[in-house]
């Protein structure tokens, strides 16, 4: 090989060295982007995590919330029942000259 032909395959050389440089920094570039976004999926991943707990947390006081109403509307009807009872065996008892 001549001279010229050292110097023509060594500017070809430098050359695709400078591409495979810029294509390099092109990847590098993407690399970045991509372990930023493997980060915030990571963080949103955890962040769910945690939204799911509180959203059980919900579930159950708004189930004991709704159960408080209906007790108090059994005691209620429980005791109008008793009255109910009460009044009856208390107008027999009259009735029969017992009271």
């Amino acid at each position: 090989m001549t001279n010229e032909e050292i110097a023509v395959e060594l500017g070809a050389t430098g050359e695709r060295l400078e591409a495979l440089d810029n294509r390099l920094s092109v990847v590098e570039k993407d690399q970045r982007a991509l372990s930023d976004l493997t980060s915030s999926v990571r963080v949103l991943a955890s962040d769910q995590g945690h939204l799911k707990d509180d959203v059980g947390e919900i579930k159950t006081d708004v189930k004991s919330l709704m159960v408080k109403p209906a007790k108090r509307w059994d005691s209620l009807v429980d005791k109008v029942i008793y009255l109910i009872v009460a009044g009856i065996i208390g107008y027999a008892l009259a009735k029969a000259g017992l009271a």
